[in-house]
């Protein structure tokens, strides 16, 4: 029993009572029918009504003249308003597709407009799918702006509408955390890239209208991040090699990093995952955490060659249980969840930072040094060295060479004295 909608010709909204099992009152679910006839294929939503055959025919198919009663209108209406918004959501498709249609309607209403409520969405999407990391940033960048909220209006902020997100409150919240905050802008575009996917995946789900989109040239451009060097030079390297440690920790966290520096800048989550598997006929061939979510395509096996420092670390550190789906290293194990794992590897990542920090302090040199800095450094003398950009952009698995130069430090003074001395020594002939 249907009253129908046509839409766009492909698709039909219905309100349809679903006699195919009566309730207990005499009663039948007053559901909504989505009919697309480019795949013939229906299916039915719920609404919160329940009516008998003869109520539902007398609503809808009333005649001309016949009153209804005053609950019967407000039933009417009711019905007719949700049918005529599942009406407008499909007529926002070109092409029909129930999934893409479906997810508009997972999203409450009053929570559609909330730009909180799709930052905790994403979330726990990323959570689900063990982007632990990942989700921390938009955990953080959430709550910095419940912060200028509050800072701002004087209590806790319930919402923010994505059309309060304007050129002007973008403005208004940088100077809030550059000025007030003491935060780098650094701190900023990170923070204000993630409100920005939030923004897209809003257009992408006809939450708001690209007309409104804050972001761009000639409306507001995210602060580019300052681009420091994090790269040691040959001289520095070899003080921090032959550095004497005070302390145990503080050994540790140098043979961590100096083994990150010679597997090619490997990033410490990699060496944290790898397993016995991984190493054999004197290489070490792994596939990075980071790429493991891309299409199989993309991913790329990297083989590091090990040298007598890498050997010598492996022993001195590795697992004795050598099996080969038993992880290198004693940080991790499978009994843990993956989150659990995430953290093991967060809270390991800052032991080392903290230790080489103090380490690099006792010895003079740089104590912003983390372990990002092995990755860089890697780079840096690869190329100081007389490597190909190309080659250097390969064995640190980069998609392209302008994220290869990112990492890349610049020639030393003396190599560009050098390299000027030699260009023009015709003129001291």
């Amino acid at each position: 029993m249907r009253k129908d909608i046509k839409i766009k010709e492909t698709v039909k909204v219905s309100l349809y009572l679903d006699t195919r099992r009566q309730k207990d009152n005499g009663t039948y679910p007053v559901r909504i029918r989505v009919y697309d006839s480019s795949t013939r294929k229906a299916r039915l939503y719920t609404t919160d009504f329940d009516l008998t055959e003869e109520n539902f025919n007398r609503i809808f198919h009333t005649e001309i003249g016949q009153r209804l009663k005053k609950e019967e209108k407000e039933i009417q209406t009711d019905l007719l308003a949700i049918e005529s918004t599942y009406k407008e959501k499909a007529e926002e498709f070109d092409i029909f597709n129930f999934e893409a249609f479906e997810k508009l309607f997972e999203i409450k209403r009053g929570d559609a407009i909330n730009v909180f409520w799709h930052f905790e969405s994403l979330i726990k999407e990323m959570k689900e799918s063990n982007r632990f990391g990942t989700a921390l940033t938009y955990e953080s960048s959430l709550k910095s702006l419940k912060s200028y909220l509050q800072a701002k209006n004087g209590k806790d902020p319930k919402q923010l509408h994505f059309q309060e997100i304007t050129v002007k409150f973008l403005e208004s919240y940088e100077a809030w955390m550059t000025e007030t905050q003491q935060k780098s802008s650094t701190t900023v575009g990170i923070y204000l890239r993630a409100l920005r996917v939030i923004l897209n995946k809003a257009i992408d789900l006809k939450i708001i209208d690209k007309e409104f989109y804050p972001f761009g040239k000639r409306k507001y451009e995210i602060p580019a991040s300052r681009n420091i060097k994090k790269a040691f030079n040959t001289d520095q390297l070899t003080k921090l090699f032959q550095a004497v440690p005070k302390i145990e920790e503080q050994e540790k966290a140098k043979d961590y990093w100096f083994f990150s520096f010679v597997c090619n800048g490997m990033n410490i989550k990699d060496i944290v995952y790898l397993k016995w598997k991984n190493i054999h006929d004197g290489q070490i061939e792994f596939v990075r955490e980071k790429t493991k979510r891309t299409k199989k395509a993309k991913q790329k096996t990297i083989q590091v060659p090990l040298t007598d420092f890498a050997k010598s670390f492996i022993e001195k550190y590795g697992n004795s249980d050598r099996s080969k789906n038993s992880y290198v290293f004693p940080i991790i194990n499978d009994a843990m969840s993956e989150e659990e794992k995430d953290l093991k590897k967060r809270t390991f990542t800052r032991f080392i930072n903290q230790h080489l920090k103090n380490l690099a302090k006792d010895n003079g040199l740089n104590e912003d040094v983390s372990t990002y800095w092995a990755r860089h450094s890697f780079a840096t003398k690869a190329i100081r060295d007389g490597a190909s950009l190309e080659n250097v952009r390969e064995l640190l698995d980069h998609e392209d060479l302008k994220t290869t130069m990112n990492y890349f430090a610049g020639f030393e003074d003396k190599t560009k004295k050098d390299l000027l001395e030699n260009i023009t020594d015709f003129m001291r002939k």
